[in-house]
């Protein structure tokens, strides 16, 4: 009895600090599994808003571009004629009748600003160029342009096309739709949806089509929910200024920012859910699950409930993750296809039967670019073009048919039996009572080669780039460790030669030990700097540009020091650079072994390397400049060319600025450029190279 007590006792003993410590975890990990499926869904949204408006955007440029074909067909600008312009008005009717385009306008401009018609207004003959900032240029330089802006009434998607009659550029037709389609989208969904537009254009909108506003906030959806509009003006400046998500009064909300065409901001489009509606299953699974952990882990012994509990832990983890993807690609589905314009336009573009992949009609460039009558192309299927068929092209019919596969690229065999990589857009459109696929198709044969080529290119700049930061990486070590060896080998020697005098005391042998171990130990924390420089990272991280200095300075400095380089930082602002760090570095690396060599032939008195940094509205400028006289007027313009080099062909390979290029745009997103520059140090003036760095604030 009292070893079944004792038993008993011990077994509570390890049992209840097990139960609370793994339940304490347990919940951790719990909670990073919502927070991950928190993202998942929010990212989710946010696809599914730009695919939405990406959507609706192309829809609105085909109707507009079978309207402009209308317009300069029927001579609009140089004839006025009311029916003309009737048959515009009819059109638009048409379209808010038959499809989801329920607010749909068209706006005729001529080449001067002034507006010849507008299918909301009996209004004509202002000049609209004070109110439409992006015609001024479209006048100057015509071309196709979709674009989203604020006007007086609301929130708009525009499409714009130039017209031309006989070659001359007469104006542009431009179609007019708006968001409340998207926002049914969303609705239909049980989601909310709620646009509004930045409050620094409240005073532009005169005339609010809703007429409601959240606070300065034009609300632009009509249908926006009471009880979303209450959530908003109670918590608008949290909400907007968060990240991926939130969650609010027991709402799940998601912030997507819209930009215009110049990049500035213009709104937010927000979404919200009821929380526990979305993921109610998921918390009472996670409820029920540690319940069960805690019984289990007082019922049964330590070693069977080890066992169980990480079972269950795996198997729970694996169903968890597999309902985040299954609802990730649920969302990603909901996107839908618009109806189509099929036209004449120079576009290739054809109509398929879904049930026989028969071709039901194609214009007239599909007919010059494939080789067939339209007699001869409409007796053909689509499969019969395929160069290689393979039992995959009905599975991609399939696909289509479910709106999944919209976009893929297919080598089609031409009437000359020329091979040509195409391009399809595809997507269902309504005719009548009859469904089709509708095909956009593109010859992208050069694309591709030019493609493959470039990408071979790349591979081989890279290598080399590789190649050659190894041999600099090393030429580095060993500025960093010829002088510690240095003191090594004089203290080992001095020891030996003073005992072999047998005049070697305490306090020599003490000093030159203590100077051995330090100098090894500095060659110790050398290998550490530059095996955590050769580190290669996949994640980015968040530095200011001191650290960056401070890393390079660590594998550097020797080297700078033998070659007499004055070396110095001006940095008034602790902005933090986002990036990976190394590559950054080895930017700085490309730049102070250009100024040493560049010091080297000039012999200059006095070398000085100068980074400083500021920040303007919009980006952080850092600029590197040296006193080595600068870059010939004939060279300077190649520096960032792949293979060009000053240097002779045992010192340089040519790639060290191109790569340093080519990390600033494409790693960093920002601008690199250089010219010769005079500066002042010390109240002395020099002159050199000047290289530039900007990098966007965003």
């Amino acid at each position: 009895m009292k070893n079944s007590f004792r038993y008993l006792l011990i077994l509570l003993i390890i049992v209840i600090p097990i139960f609370f410590t793994i339940n304490y975890f347990l919940k951790v990990k719990l909670d990073s599994i919502m927070d991950n499926k928190h993202q998942a869904l929010a990212s989710s949204i946010n696809s599914l808003i730009e695919q939405s408006i990406e959507d609706k955007s192309k829809a609105t440029l085909n109707i507009a571009l079978a309207i402009s074909e209308f317009a300069s067909k029927n001579t609009l600008f140089t004839q006025r004629d009311n029916k003309k312009f009737e048959v515009l008005k009819n059109i638009s009717s048409e379209i808010k009748n038959n499809s989801n385009f329920k607010h749909l306008w068209i706006h005729i401009v001529d080449k001067n600003g002034v507006s010849r018609y507008r299918t909301w207004t009996e209004k004509v003959g202002d000049n609209v160029l004070s109110k439409r900032k992006e015609l001024i240029d479209l006048i100057k330089n015509p071309k196709i342009t979709n674009i989203i802006s604020v006007g007086i009434f609301d929130i708009t998607f525009k499409s714009i096309i130039p017209v031309y009659e006989e070659g001359e550029f007469q104006g542009f037709i431009e179609t007019i739709t708006k968001f409340n389609s998207i926002a049914d989208k969303f609705q239909d969904k049980g989601i909310d949806f709620l646009l509004l537009v930045d409050k620094k254009y409240k005073d532009q909108i005169k005339k609010p089509f809703t007429k409601k506003f959240v606070k300065e906030y034009y609300v632009a959806n009509i249908d926006a929910k009471d009880s979303a509009l209450e959530i908003m003006d109670k918590n608008l400046d949290k909400l907007l200024n968060i990240k991926n998500y939130t969650i609010n009064n027991d709402k799940f909300i998601t912030l997507f920012k819209l930009y215009d065409f110049k990049k500035e901001h213009m709104a937010y489009i927000f979404t919200l859910q009821d929380y526990d509606k979305v993921f109610s299953k998921e918390i009472n699974n996670l409820e029920n699950f540690i319940k069960i952990i805690g019984y289990l882990l007082i019922l049964i012994i330590i070693a069977i409930f080890t066992i169980f509990y990480y079972f269950n832990k795996a198997k729970y983890t694996e169903k968890l993750e597999e309902e985040v993807n299954l609802r990730t690609k649920e969302i990603e589905q909901l996107n839908k296809r618009y109806k189509q314009i099929f036209d004449g336009s120079k576009v290739m573009k054809i109509l398929v039967d879904p049930i026989t992949k028969k071709i039901y009609d194609a214009n007239k460039s599909t007919l010059n670019f494939y080789g067939y009558t339209k007699e001869q192309i409409t007796s053909f299927t689509t499969l019969d073009f395929n160069a290689n068929r393979t039992d995959g092209d009905d599975f991609i019919f399939e696909k289509i048919l479910k709106n999944e596969e919209y976009r893929f690229v297919i080598k089609h065999k031409l009437s000359n039996e020329e091979i040509k990589d195409i391009e399809i857009h595809a997507s269902l459109v309504n005719i009548g009572d009859k469904e089709y696929i509708y095909c956009i198709l593109r010859d992208v044969t050069e694309d591709l080669k030019l493609q493959n080529e470039y990408e071979e290119k790349q591979k081989l700049f890279y290598q080399q780039a590789k190649m050659a930061s190894m041999g600099e990486m090393l030429e580095n070590i060993a500025h960093q460790w010829r002088q510690p060896l240095s003191t090594i080998t004089t203290a080992a020697s001095g020891m030996k030669i003073q005992k072999e005098f047998g005049i070697l005391d305490d306090k020599f042998f003490n000093d030159s030990i203590d100077t051995i171990v330090k100098s090894s130990n500095f060659l110790s924390q050398t290998i550490e700097d530059f095996r955590n420089f050769f580190k290669k990272s996949n994640t980015k991280e968040t530095f200011t540009l001191e650290e960056a200095v401070e890393d390079l300075l660590k594998i550097i400095s020797i080297k700078l020091k033998t070659n007499n380089i004055d070396f110095n930082l001006i940095n008034d602002n602790s902005y933090k650079i986002r990036g990976y760090k190394n590559e950054f570095i080895q930017v700085f690396l490309n730049f102070i072994n250009n100024s040493i060599d560049a010091f080297n032939l000039l012999d200059a008195e006095k070398k000085i390397i100068l980074v400083e940094s500021t920040i303007t509205s919009n980006a952080i400028l850092i600029t590197f400049q040296d006193s080595a006289g600068g870059i010939g007027k004939d060279t300077i313009e190649k520096v960032f060319e792949p293979y060009f080099t000053t240097k002779y062909k045992s010192q340089g390979t040519g790639i060290g600025l191109y790569m340093s290029e080519e990390i600033i745009t494409k790693h960093f997103k920002g601008k690199l450029n250089v010219k010769n520059s005079n500066f002042t140090w010390n109240s002395k003036e020099y002159f050199g190279a000047k290289f530039i760095i900007e990098l966007p604030l965003n």
